[in-house]
C-alpha cells in the first residue's frame, strides 16, 4: 500500500509541477506578445504623414514605457521610446500648425477672389463685405484700406450721391495714410487694386486725404474740419494737387467766415448809432484777413483751370468774377495787380488753414459806417457737388491678393456765378479703352 500511495503521491505533484510551468510559459507568451503589438503599432505610424497615425504611435511608445519601464531586459527598447517620444511630439505641434495654416490659407484664398470680383463688379456691398473679412484678419492690410476708402468714395460721388459709406469712407482713408506715413508698403506694388489703383504713395496720400475732405466738406458739410485734408491733398506729389474745386472750396470757406463777422459788425455798428467803434474796425480787419485767404485760394483755382485747354470757360470765367469781387473789397475797390497776383500765386505756399488769419489793419482812414466796404454777396445753397475724378478700369487681379491697375476721371464743370458758388458735377469713366463722354479735362496722373 506504502509503494502505491508513494508512486500516487509523486504522481500528483508532477501534475502539480507541470501545471505551474505551463502556467508561467502561457504568461510570459502574452506578455511577449503584448510588446511586440505596442512595438508593431509604433512602427506601422511613427513615419506616416497622417497627424492621428502619428500620435497611435507615441500613444503605444508611451505604454510600452509605463508598462516595461522597469524591466531591466526592455532597457534598451525604452530608452529608444523616451528619446524618440518627445521629437514626434514636437513633430506633431509643427504639422498641426502648417495644416492649419493651409486651410487658413486656402480659405483666405477664396475671401481674397471673392473680394476681387467684387471690385471687377463694381459691387460696392460685396467690396465692404468681404474685404471687412479680410481687414478682421489683417488689419494692416494697406490696399485694401486704400480700395475699401475708394469705393465708398465712388458712391458719395455718385450721381444721385449714395451716403451709405461716408463714415467708412473717413476711416479707412485715415487708416491707409497712417500706414503710408508709418512706412507700410503695398503688397500689390500700386497702391491699390484692380478699379482703385494710385501708383505710387503720394498720389495715394494725396486721394486718401481728397477722399476725406470732399465726403466732409459737400456729404456731412463739416467745413471747417475738412479744410485740413483737402489742404493736405494739395501738398502731395498727386493728380489732386491739380484739382481746382479744392482750392475754390477752400476760398469759398474764407469767403463764408469773412460773411459772418460781416452780418455781426454790421449789427454792431446799427446798435452804435451807425457809427464804427474800435471792435467793428477789428472785425473788419479780420474780415480782409479773411478775404486774403479766399483771394489767395480762389486765384490758385482760377489760374490751374485757366491753363487746362478742357476747362468749361463758363466755370473759369465765374472763378475770375468771384475773385475780382473779393479782391475790391479787399482793396478798397481797386482792381489793379489782381492778374500779377494771379501768375506768381502758385510760387508761394498755399497757406495752411489750420493756422490763424491775421487782420489786415490798413494805414489809410477806414471809411464812414455809412459807405463802409461790404465783403462780396453769399453763395447761395449749392445743390450739386464739385467736379472730382473719376477712377478709370485697372488692370487683372492676382489670385493670391487684390491685384491692380489705375485709372483716372473725366468731369463736368458747373460754372460758379458771381452770386453763387455753384459746384461741379461728375462722371466716371467705365474703363482705360473706352473714353467717357465728358466737357472738361481728364485729371493728371492715375487715380
Amino acid at each position: 500500500m506504502k509503494t502505491i500511495f508513494r508512486f500516487l503521491a509523486l504522481g500528483i505533484l508532477m501534475t502539480v509541477f507541470s501545471a505551474a510551468t505551463v502556467t508561467s510559459s502561457f504568461a510570459q507568451g502574452d506578455e511577449a506578445a503584448a510588446k511586440k503589438a505596442l512595438y508593431d503599432t509604433y512602427i506601422a505610424n511613427y513615419d506616416k504623414k497622417e497627424i492621428d497615425k502619428r500620435k497611435i504611435a507615441i500613444d503605444a511608445a508611451k505604454q510600452y514605457v509605463e508598462k516595461y519601464g522597469a524591466n531591466a531586459a526592455d532597457k534598451e527598447q525604452v530608452d529608444y521610446f523616451k528619446t524618440a517620444i518627445p521629437d514626434l511630439e514636437k513633430g506633431v505641434v509643427e504639422q498641426q500648425k502648417l495644416e492649419g495654416e493651409a486651410v487658413a490659407n486656402a480659405n483666405q484664398q477664396k475671401l481674397f477672389t471673392r473680394f476681387d470680383a467684387a471690385n471687377k463688379a463694381k459691387n460696392p456691398a460685396e467690396i465692404f463685405a468681404s474685404g471687412k473679412e479680410i481687414l478682421a484678419q489683417k488689419p494692416d492690410f494697406l490696399d485694401v484700406n486704400i480700395v475699401l476708402a475708394s469705393a465708398g468714395f465712388d458712391q458719395a460721388i455718385a450721381n444721385p450721391p449714395v451716403d451709405t459709406y461716408n463714415n467708412d469712407v473717413i476711416n479707412y482713408s485715415k487708416a491707409a495714410i497712417q500706414q503710408i506715413e508709418a512706412g507700410k508698403l503695398s503688397v500689390t506694388k500700386e497702391y491699390g487694386a484692380i478699379n482703385y489703383v494710385y501708383k505710387d504713395k503720394d498720389n495715394a496720400l494725396g486721394w486718401m486725404n481728397y477722399n476725406i475732405g470732399y465726403v466732409m466738406y459737400y456729404r456731412q458739410n463739416n467745413k471747417k474740419e475738412a479744410l485740413p485734408f483737402l489742404y493736405k491733398a494739395t501738398q502731395q506729389k498727386s493728380a489732386t494737387k491739380n484739382f481746382p474745386d479744392i482750392y475754390r472750396a477752400i476760398g469759398a470757406w474764407y469767403l463764408d467766415e469773412a460773411i459772418k463777422i460781416d452780418k455781426d459788425r454790421k449789427a454792431k455798428i446799427v446798435a452804435a448809432g451807425d457809427k464804427d467803434t474800435d471792435e467793428t474796425l477789428a472785425m473788419l480787419a479780420m474780415q480782409k484777413g479773411y478775404a486774403d485767404r479766399a483771394i489767395d485760394a480762389y486765384a490758385r483755382a482760377y489760374k490751374i483751370a485757366k491753363d487746362d485747354k478742357n476747362s468749361k470757360k463758363e466755370y473759369t470765367d465765374n472763378l475770375y468774377s468771384r475773385l475780382k469781387e473779393l479782391y475790391v473789397f479787399r482793396y478798397d475797390g481797386k482792381i489793379e495787380g489782381i492778374d500779377a497776383f494771379v501768375a506768381t500765386v502758385q510760387s508761394k505756399p498755399l497757406p495752411d488753414p489750420t493756422t490763424a488769419i491775421t487782420p489786415v489793419k490798413d494805414e489809410t482812414t477806414t471809411p464812414p459806417a455809412t459807405t463802409s466796404t461790404t465783403t462780396p454777396a453769399e453763395p447761395a445753397a449749392s445743390t450739386t457737388t464739385p467736379a472730382t475724378p473719376a477712377a478709370t478700369k485697372p488692370a487683372t487681379t492676382n489670385s493670391a491678393k487684390p491685384a491692380t491697375t489705375p485709372t483716372k476721371p473725366p468731369t463736368t464743370q458747373k460754372a460758379e456765378t458771381p452770386a453763387d458758388v455753384s459746384e461741379t458735377t461728375t462722371t466716371t469713366a467705365k474703363t482705360d479703352k473706352t473714353k467717357a463722354k465728358k466737357t472738361t479735362p481728364k485729371k493728371k496722373g492715375t487715380r
